[in-house]
């Protein structure tokens, strides 16, 4: 197996950064921060449909959307609905997926591309800063005693983990395709290490200091883990479309801000979704 040190070196780095961030940093720093990071994800979306100038305008009003979010005092309800519905939006693309390239001209369209952009990108962000401002234990229910700060955390290790062992499972033990249909780098066998691993990998740890409810955590790191899936998956779907192996050149190695983090994209609404399940408050 080769491995691509830059890749590495570039991913290693950028989770130690996005690690740091969620423990270390202050609301008010980790806020604009992040709504930078987010609205530049959504401007490589949307540069692979439209030119950079409305590309930039587009992303630019997404960037005032998430500050009108933070800043405009809306109820947990409100936020749960843009998060359940950014889930909906991600259960339609994976529908999407599998029709692919049958569907090419529905999924061309330039309005569906400006939806699916703001519903990618928006209940992400909106995940984050409702786990960030919660009081109290958010994953009580699994038995799980986190600050919202470590929860963060929690959160992106899931699927960034599962990101992880798909890419070196893919590399040492692929042989059969996944998805060949949006991408020719996907196998059974990467995917399979993934999702088996992640639980594998994380419950032995958690149980060391938790004694959590086994199958609701279960459920969440299968479920997070397959969404995150679902958001690389979609991410190469728009870039096959597109024409173009990466989102930009911004990160060595890894392409752009989009590609580091479609998976979260993804996981991220489906954790907080699956959270307030198990509460029994959704």
């Amino acid at each position: 197996m080769i491995i691509d040190k830059t890749r590495f070196l570039t991913g290693i780095t950028v989770a130690l950064v996005i690690v740091l961030s969620f423990l270390y940093l202050p609301l008010n720093i980790l806020t604009p921060l992040l709504s930078i990071v987010v609205s530049l994800s959504a401007w490589e979306f949307f540069k692979l449909r439209f030119s950079s100038e409305i590309s930039l305008v587009i992303s630019l009003v997404l960037f005032f959307s998430l500050i009108y979010l933070t800043t405009g005092g809306f109820s947990t309800a409100f936020k749960l609905t843009i998060i359940s519905a950014g889930v909906l939006v991600w259960l339609i693309l994976g529908i999407l997926i599998m029709g692919f390239p049958h569907n090419k001209n529905i999924l061309q369209n330039k309005y569906f591309w400006l939806i699916s952009g703001f519903f990618i990108h928006i209940p992400f962000w909106t995940s984050v800063f409702l786990i960030a401002n919660f009081e109290g234990n958010f994953l009580e229910p699994l038995g799980l005693g986190l600050s919202p700060e470590s929860t963060l955390v929690f959160m992106i290790s899931l699927s960034a983990l599962m990101d992880t062992l798909a890419y070196f499972g893919g590399k040492s033990l692929g042989r059969r395709k996944f998805l060949s249909n949006i991408s020719p780098n996907k196998t059974l066998e990467g995917f399979l290490i993934a999702l088996l691993g992640t639980p594998i990998l994380i419950m032995p740890i958690l149980a060391l200091f938790y004694q959590y409810d086994f199958i609701k955590l279960l459920i969440v790191v299968l479920l997070v883990s397959i969404f995150s899936v679902l958001g690389d998956a979609t991410a190469s779907l728009f870039k096959r479309i597109a024409g173009v192996k990466d989102s930009s050149n911004l990160l060595p190695g890894h392409g752009g801000v989009l590609d580091r983090i479609d998976s979260h994209l993804a996981a991220a609404p489906c954790f907080v979704i699956l959270a307030y399940i198990m509460k029994g408050t959704l």
